[in-house]
């Protein structure tokens, strides 16, 4: 792993090289006008990427080489990084090993701003729901240290807690973690977007209650959906989105335990809606991370077991396929959908 590490930091070092397919460039700096994320021109616009599996788990999945295939070779105009703050499964969560973390970090933000893509920094949690446990006592030093050392990049995205769940996590209590996390960030980084979670792991777009924020500025509310578990959740989710300004920061086409058979045909109406959706004259189009960009052997996962490894990253799932098409095309794949199987 020190020879994994000694790499990453070298990447930092590299020099910018420009590229004629750079979203950053052509965006600048986002900003939310209204409930759309829009760009520097006050222009709608709709990211599309993936979301890393996560920096403690995969840290082979992540490379130059790889954040240049999915620009290139996938259309990403971003990509999500996950920062486990605390994990049963590995010693290399962030609040046992965060400089581990930190020279990740620093080379995920440095390869994405020199190919012009979006980067969503994220304070995962996926074990410890409400933002008071005290597994999440860090998350202010945190915010603190990455929005001083990013300060004023075009592309970072911060993402202030994943999935809040639990009784212990009503919108009041993730309200108050973001009036307390929000302006560390705004003190050093005043112009950045930040995403905000919402109650039962980010499904619950109703429970949202702006007021309770002191600052409303270039502020979105994550939402997650996983296609087979979640088909209920659409109504809501394709209200909502004209009411607020709506991230689907993570979703899936599988069950929501990242098991389970791929359901396309939910997963499209999702995205259908996503590209743009009209309600009452008011028309939105809403950005989107695919989880995962990794090789663990589940649903979820886009690339087949050991790619990561063998640095093949376009070795995909069925899975996989049909997120690219969707990412190159903006649309469903011509093949029958019902003939897309879990591989």
């Amino acid at each position: 792993m020190i020879r994994s590490l000694v790499f990453f930091f070298s990447i930092v070092t590299l020099p910018y090289i420009s590229f004629s397919q750079n979203p950053v460039l052509e965006h600048g700096r986002l900003r939310v006008v209204g409930h759309q994320l829009c760009n520097k021109q006050g222009k709608p616009v709709q990211l599309r990427g993936m979301s890393q599996f996560g920096l403690m788990h995969m840290p082979e999945c992540l490379s130059y080489e790889s954040f240049r295939v999915l620009r290139d070779d996938w259309n990403s105009s971003v990509i999500r990084i996950p920062v486990y703050m605390a994990n049963y499964s590995t010693s290399n969560n962030y609040n046992q090993n965060p400089e581990w973390n930190n020279i990740l970090i620093d080379s995920c933000v440095a390869w994405s701003e020199r190919l012009g893509v979006y980067c969503i920094i994220d304070w995962h949690n996926d074990r410890y729901g409400s933002p008071v446990d005290v597994h999440h006592s860090g998350a202010a030093a945190f915010f603190e240290m990455v929005s001083s050392k990013y300060s004023g990049k075009k592309n970072i995205i911060y993402e202030l807690f994943n999935e809040p769940y639990g009784t212990t996590a009503p919108w009041d209590t993730i309200a108050e973690y973001a009036n307390r996390i929000m302006p560390i960030i705004r003190k050093n980084d005043p112009d950045a977007v930040i995403i905000i979670g919402c109650s039962d792991w980010d499904q619950k777009l109703q429970s949202i209650d702006t007021a309770k924020l002191n600052d409303n500025t270039n502020v979105m509310f994550a939402f997650h959906f996983y296609a087979a578990s979640h088909r209920s959740l659409y109504p809501i989710f394709a209200e909502y989105i004209h009411r607020i300004p709506v991230f689907v920061s993570e979703w899936g086409m599988c069950e929501s335990s990242g098991a389970g058979m791929l359901d396309t045909a939910v997963s499209s109406l999702f995205l259908r809606t996503m590209k743009q959706h009209i309600l009452d004259k008011d028309t939105v189009s809403i950005s989107w991370c695919n989880f995962s960009y990794g090789d663990k052997e589940e649903s979820t996962s886009s690339l087949k077991p050991h790619s990561c490894a063998d640095a093949l990253w376009n070795n995909t799932t069925a899975g996989g396929d049909f997120v690219k098409y969707w990412l190159n095309n903006n649309r469903s794949p011509v093949m029958p959908l019902s003939k897309l199987k879990k591989k």
